[in-house]
């Protein structure tokens, strides 16, 4: 059973760790059972690289402990797969994407005393980390080191063969802000699976950091639509409207409003 309740310290004083709100996430979308069995897989890998890194340099060997003997990897072959994004599934298969992985870097990371980092890079979640004074950006999705030339190629990627690297797109990313790249990679994974009722759960998280969003708002919309919500997508639609008249996709929206059956309705 889907629940949308996430933990009142999403918006509280005291910050939160990835790993904490990630955990939210999966307890918001299926219950306390689904956490506990995420922190027991957790505290199992915990262990094993306790094990692993013990009278070694933890900063060091950390990552070659992961993606090694402990068997850690990006899933190359369901990269777009629901199980990579919601951390319960990542630890228990210890296979995940470049901001799932990043995230369980970060906690161990911070588990070992390990000076660490996300980067918000575009298109692929990065971690820098201190193994001494200097330190290297790490594609979590690996964990081997990126050079400049190898962090162009991602850019372009992403932004095309005319983007160039600037210190900008290295920046620390704050835990909200992965939590909200969180939500919106898982989100996609649920709408590409044409599981909407779970994506819509991800835009209602969404929209509780940010409520006043017009594009927060025009996605759930589509996601309403799909599920036959046709006045709720209105609703959210015409907020869009209201907040963006001059974006193109305004005019698409009056006919799309046009088009939708707006009697009675109930959401599933």
């Amino acid at each position: 059973m889907l629940k949308t309740q996430v933990s009142d310290g999403w918006a509280g004083p005291e910050p939160r760790s990835p790993m904490t709100l990630a955990l939210d996430v999966v307890e918001s979308l299926y219950g306390l059972a689904a956490r506990d069995r995420a922190e027991r897989d957790l505290f199992a890998l915990e262990r094993e690289l306790a094990e692993a890194l013990a009278g070694r340099d933890a900063a060091r060997q950390l990552l070659p402990a992961l993606f090694g003997p402990l068997g850690l990897a990006g899933d190359w072959e369901r990269f777009f797969s629901v199980d990579n994004c919601l951390l319960d599934r990542v630890l228990a298969r210890r296979r995940g994407i470049p901001v799932t992985l990043g995230v369980l870097i970060l906690h161990l990371c911070e588990r070992f005393a390990i000076r660490a980092e996300g980067i918000g890079f575009p298109g692929h979640f990065l971690v820098r980390i201190w193994a001494g004074d200097e330190p290297s950006v790490i594609d979590p999705f690996t964990g081997k080191p990126l050079g400049r030339r190898e962090m162009e190629q991602l850019l372009r990627g992403a932004r095309g063969n005319l983007a160039r690297l600037r210190s900008e797109h290295l920046q620390p990313a704050g835990a909200m802000d992965i939590l909200t790249r969180l939500l919106n990679v898982t989100k996609a994974a649920f709408i590409n699976g044409r599981q909407f009722s779970e994506a819509l759960a991800c835009s209602q998280l969404l929209l509780k950091l940010r409520p006043d969003c017009p594009v927060a708002r025009r996605d759930r919309g589509f996601l309403f639509e799909q599920l036959d919500c046709h006045r709720l997508a209105a609703e959210d639609f015409e907020f869009f409207i209201q907040h963006c008249p001059e974006d193109p996709v305004a005019d698409v929206l009056k006919a799309q409003i046009a088009a939708l059956d707006l009697g009675p309705q109930t959401l599933h």
